[in-house]
This record gives C-alpha cells, structure tokens and sequence, in this order.
C-alpha cells in the first residue's frame, strides 16, 4: 500500500557546535536575562501607577526624553557626516576609528570632568561660551551634551559598519556616471543604509535614557532641570527601595520600546525580492545608438604617454596583473600617479588639483555592474537621466523594458550588467571605458551587444579592456598590449592581428609567435632550435626578430617524413586537449630541459585520427613542419 508523502521544506543543516559552546551561550544568555528577571521579581506593580502618576517621576521622564530626544537628534546629524567621512580616509582612518571609541573607555566620572574642562564654567571654551551667552554646566544643556558625548560613538560605529559593507564600485560607478557626491549621499547611499540609519538613532536614544555617571559629574542633579531617571532611581534607592524599583521597570520599558521600534522597519521591510525568468526583447540598434550619441563626439584621452585616438574604438589587452584596470582608473579618475589629458583640459598630473571624476565626462565601467541596491532598473537608469521618458525609451531601445520595474536585487548577472550597459550609455560619454561588459551577459544578447559597440564605435572615444579574441577582431580600430605595468605597443588592430608583437597578443588572437636571432647560415636561431627555410635576407646576423603564424602552419611530421619538408624541428607536446569540432590541440614546448615556462609554448593542431595514430599525448616528443610561405617575420 503506498500513500502520497508530503514533501517537507528544503531548509539549511545545521552546523553542529561543541558542548563547551553550548554551555558557555547559554550561561551568557542567563547573565543577561536572570539579572532583569530578578528586578522584575522585586517591581511593585501594585504602586506602578501611583509612582508613575508622581510629580517627582514626571519630572524625571520629561527631562529624560527630552534629553534623549534632543541628544539622538545632535548624535545623528553628527555621527553621520562623521561615518561618512571616515570612508574616505586613507591614512589615520584606524587612529580616527579609535578616537570615536573614546567616550565608551573613559569612565563616566572621566567623562564628565572632560566635559568640565572643554566647556564648563571655568572650561577652555568658557570665554567664547560667555560672549555667546550659552551655558551648559548643571544646566539642561549639560545634560544633552553629556548624553551626545556618550551616545555619539553608537551612531558613528554603527554607520561606519553598515557603510564598510556596501559595495565601493556602487559609489565609483555613480561618480563615473556623472552624479555628483551629494547626490551620491542622498540618493544612493542613505537609501542603502536606512536599516543601519534607524538602528543607530535607536542606539543613542536608548543609550541616552540609561546615561549616569557623566552627566552626574557635568550637569549634576537638580529636580525639574538635570536630574534624569537614572539619578532619579539612584536617589530613591537611598529613600524608597520600592520607588527605585518601579522607576527602573519604567526606564526597561522605555528601553525595550526602544528597541522594539528599531526593529519594526526590518519586520514590515520587505524580503529580497526572488529572481524570476524575465523576457528581453531584440535591441534596436540604430535608436539606442541615436539615444546616445554624444553631441560633440569623442575626445582624444592621452595617459603616461599614450595616446588613444578620439572616435575610435581601442582594445587593451594583456595577461592578468599587467595594469590594465590600474592604467583605466588613472584615466576615469579612480586612481592618481599619472598624467591625463581628456580631450584639451589636464585632468590629472602630479602638479595639479585632479579632476573629480563626476566631471571629467569619462564613464567607467566594470565587470561589477554598481547599480543602487535599493532601485529599480529604471530608477538607477533616471538617476542619470534625470528623465523618466528617456529612461522608458532607453530601455524599450534595449530590449529591457521588461526589467524595467524590476528590484536591482532581483536581477539575475546577465540582466544587471545590461542595465548597467544602458545606465553607462544614457550619459552620452565622449569616452566611454568598459572592463570586460559583456562577462556576464549570454551569448545570444552579448551577439547583440556587440552590435551596438559596433555601430556606435566611431560616435565616441572607447576603450574595451577584454580577453576575448571575438571583441579584438570584431570591434577594435586599434589594439593596445599591456605588461608589467605600461602599454608595450600601440598599434591599428589590422597591424596587431596579422603579425602580433607580443606573445599574449598573439595567443589571443590565435596566432603562434616565435622569437629568435638570426644565424649566420641565415637559420632562425630559436629556443626549438634552428628553424631554417625562412626569408630571413633583409635581416643581417644577429638581428633579433619574430616570427608570427597560425597554428595550421604547423603539421605533424611521422618518421620518416623529415626530408619532405623545408623546415622540420622537434618539439614536446606539453598538454593535449579535444577541440569541440574533434581536433586536437596540443600545446608544445622545446625538448631542452629548462624552457618549461609560457613563454615559449606554440599551439598545433591535428584531426583526431592523426593524434592516435602518432601517439600524442603529454610529454611525447615530436617532428613538426613548418609552412614557411605562412610565417611573416618581423624585426623586434
């Protein structure tokens, strides 16, 4: 007999913790809560009402809230510029992290007298308090001022952890998009710390409620004035035991009411919205490219030297680490070191104040899309805009309408970074900068994508860091080869395509690069040996130069075969791989020991067939032919 079995929630296992954890969490959690349980045990609740009703505790709550309402005020026009700004410290930001963290280390009486000797009657600041009338000494604003003192660390501490979290090429990318740094504030990073926001101004209020010992040191106890609940219960401590008691399960009240309103903004937020299978559409190439066109064309931007062409599309390739982002965030205005120029105006230079880069007209952007956590896909698009139709139509343009009042956060990868494709687009930059945009995008919409750099390559100065040989060959007017730190050569892309000067270049375009002397027999003198055969005539012995062609240049020699051929030498096959199309690609290296590195790898490729009958396989040496009438040297 079988039945239907309901299937259960899919929910996360657990990691399993040590008895010592469990015994020493739950002895902290009682170290918390036993304490209060054993005050609430002692709370008269038959004369709450009678001591709540007093004139002595109305006193005491009206100075209290208005104290504490007062200080969070103060705290959190303070604290947040202050959190802020501890962002973009670069040197002394832990010296700055730990001077926030000073109120909370003084002891109380400490901190009153601190208090004293900054601006009470005979303080430093007294003479300039005195000419402005203020006095904050057991007066009222005494209090405040030692509740900001004490409360003012919890803003600051708990923003500058929420702010630390949240993802910097957010800003960066904002800035790139021409939007200015308040704007930036108000609009992107407020919104995306609110929780945070609400949380520390509950911090301060209920920090402020509980404050003792400074404000007892600085302001004093006077009735109606100063005193506050907590001297309140201290007093009555000494008078009425059951008093002192009832005040104190006020002030818990208050604290937990506190807390509990902090909280409600995360209960009633809504979750992350759940990524959904959303259509896009076709891009319409010539009206995006018409939505954002820039009006005065491209700018010339020249960089440690080097001179990208204004209206031309430039590819900058290199291996990883070669300073590509680096060299595109000098340019873009993330990074200083370097001289730039954009267009006729000097930007940057170790003489002069930089440019911000929210007005040096150059959009960055990255593999990480930057979009504002908490907007939709039209609403970060508009930021830039600043127009809703055009947002309506850039997306429609792009095939995104769809996604247009979507979360950002529900996004999937391929969607964000065509949103933020668009966003970067919409600002009709005259240079336009892209590290790798189309990563993340499949490969039909990146098709499309390709399309529109295309189309509009000669509109605008753009520069496409990549690794893709199809973007290299597709789109770029000039191809720039990055290593160890600068651009090694600059050259038109048809130039670098058929004969590349560097090794990476010429692995990313498909292509085998081999250098070498010329000998005195007129042989190529390279690390596989003597390549002879080649039209080495116009170069003298002793010239160094390169030698470029593709991998179906070279074919596999079986024994026997070596005389058929101009130009055979021997090489290891170093690794073997199946192509999708059933060739074999085997990468080899020289049979010296010793020339195991990169550097002198070449790429060979054989049918299936051939590969098994020679026995090809890691380590195999062997005999290869090379077409000489297909190799182009080059002088280094």
């Amino acid at each position: 007999m079988t039945g239907t079995r309901t299937a259960s929630p899919i929910t996360p296992l657990p990691q399993p913790s040590t008895k010592a954890v469990g015994t020493l969490a739950l002895f902290a959690l009682a170290l918390i809560i036993l304490p209060v349980f054993a005050l609430g045990v002692r709370v008269p609740f038959d004369r709450l009402g009678e001591i709540l009703t007093s004139t002595d505790t109305r006193d005491l709550l009206r100075v209290t809230l208005s104290s504490a309402v007062c200080a969070s005020v103060i705290a959190m026009v303070l604290g947040v510029p202050l959190a802020l700004w501890l962002q973009h410290l670069r040197r002394g930001a832990r010296l700055a992290r730990l001077l926030v963290l000073l109120p909370l280390a003084l002891p109380p009486v400490v901190a009153g007298l601190a208090l004293s000797a900054f601006i009470g009657r005979r303080g430093i600041a007294a003479p300039l308090l005195d000419l402005l009338g203020w006095q904050f000494a057991f007066a009222f604003p005494g209090v405040v001022a030692a509740h900001v003192f004490i409360a003012l660390p919890f803003v600051v501490i708990t923003l500058d952890a929420a702010l630390r979290q949240l993802d910097p090429e957010i800003t960066s990318s904002a800035a790139a998009a021409g939007i200015t740094p308040a704007r930036t504030v108000r609009q992107i990073i407020l919104p995306a710390v609110a929780p945070s926001l609400v949380s520390a101004a509950g911090l301060a209020f209920a920090r402020s409620l509980g404050e003792f010992g400074t404000t007892l040191t600085f302001a004093g106890s006077m009735p109606g004035t100063t005193r506050t609940m907590p001297l309140g219960i201290y007093l009555a401590r000494e008078v009425d035991a059951e008093v002192a008691y009832g005040l104190s399960a006020i002030l818990i009240g208050l604290a937990v009411l506190t807390l509990a309103a902090t909280a409600l903004p995360a209960l009633f937020s809504k979750r992350a919205p759940a990524q959904k299978a959303r259509a896009t559409g076709t891009i319409d190439v010539a009206r995006l490219r018409e939505l954002t066109r820039p009006a005065g064309g491209g700018s010339d931007v020249e960089v440690e030297g080097v001179h990208f062409p204004a209206n031309t599309l430039t590819a900058l390739v290199g291996p990883n680490g070669a300073g590509k982002t680096t060299l595109v965030g000098r340019i873009a205005g993330r990074l200083r070191g370097a001289s730039v120029t954009v267009g006729d105006r000097l930007v940057d230079s170790a003489d002069t104040r930089p440019v911000p880069a929210y007005q040096r007209g150059v959009v960055l952007l990255t593999q990480n899309p930057g979009l504002p956590p908490t907007a939709t896909a039209s609403s970060a698009i508009t930021m830039v805009t600043r127009d809703p139709q055009r947002t309506a139509e850039l997306l429609a343009a792009a095939g995104l309408a769809e996604l247009a009042g979507v979360p950002v956060r529900a996004l999937s990868g391929g969607q964000a970074a065509q949103v933020s494709l668009v966003r970067a687009l919409a600002t009709r930059p005259a240079v336009l900068i892209l590290d790798e945009p189309l990563a993340a995008i499949d490969v039909d919409a990146a098709a499309q994508w390709r399309q529109v750099l295309h189309a509009a390559r000669h509109d605008r100065t753009t520069v496409l860091i990549t690794h893709n040989a199809l973007d290299v060959l597709a789109l770029a007017d000039h191809i720039a080869v990055m290593g160890r730190g600068r651009v090694r050569t600059f050259r038109p892309a048809s130039e670098e395509v058929e004969a590349p000067a560097t090794r990476f270049a010429a692995r990313l375009v498909g292509a085998n690069l081999l250098a070498g002397t010329v000998g005195e027999d007129g042989a190529l003198e390279s690390p596989f040996g003597a390549i002879g055969g080649l039209d080495l005539s116009h170069h003298p012995a002793g010239t160094r130069v390169r030698a470029t062609f593709r991998p179906s240049a070279l074919t596999l020699v079986s024994p026997g075969g070596e005389n058929e051929h101009r130009c055979v030498f021997k090489a290891s096959a170093h690794t073997v791989s199946v192509l999708p199309s059933g060739e074999a690609s085997v990468v080899l290296r020289p049979v010296q020991e010793g020339d195991t590195s990169d550097e002198y790898a070449l790429s060979l490729l054989v049918d299936r067939d051939t590969a098994i009958q020679a026995s090809v396989s890691p380590g195999a040496q062997l005999s290869c032919a090379l077409d000489v009438d297909q190799v182009r040297v080059t002088m280094v």
